[in-house]
């Protein structure tokens, strides 16, 4: 992954970032490796926050054709370990601090406020 900006204002931090080109990533299905591009989108993630900031990293992603002919996947998004994972909106570490997250509300309605 290349990270291309960082822009800090008001509002959180957010990293633009994308995954190298010609290096094969695994097919989601099979495993198998592919490096055939299919197309690109950016990943919208949210990760955890930076000094009471939000993060989101905006990752350009490729989307690949799997090459194996008896996989009943076409197409596959590549995943990048320990930040990306399949159908997620958020980082690793973004989903592990949803249930502290949620457990600090809960204590705080409970107080009433």
């Amino acid at each position: 992954m290349l990270v291309e900006s960082i822009d800090v204002s008001d509002t959180g931090v957010t990293v633009h970032a994308h995954t190298r080109s010609g290096v094969p990533a695994g097919c989601t299905g099979c495993g198998a490796l592919s490096a055939w591009v299919h197309s690109r989108y950016v990943r919208r993630l949210a990760d955890v926050t930076l000094a009471g900031q939000p993060v989101r990293i905006d990752l350009s992603v490729r989307r690949l054709y799997c090459e194996n002919a008896t996989c009943p996947k076409v197409t596959f998004a590549e995943q990048i370990a320990g930040l990306t994972m399949r159908y997620q909106r958020r980082t690793p570490p973004g989903l592990r601090q949803v249930p502290r997250m949620r457990g600090w509300l809960t204590i705080r309605a409970g107080r009433g406020g």
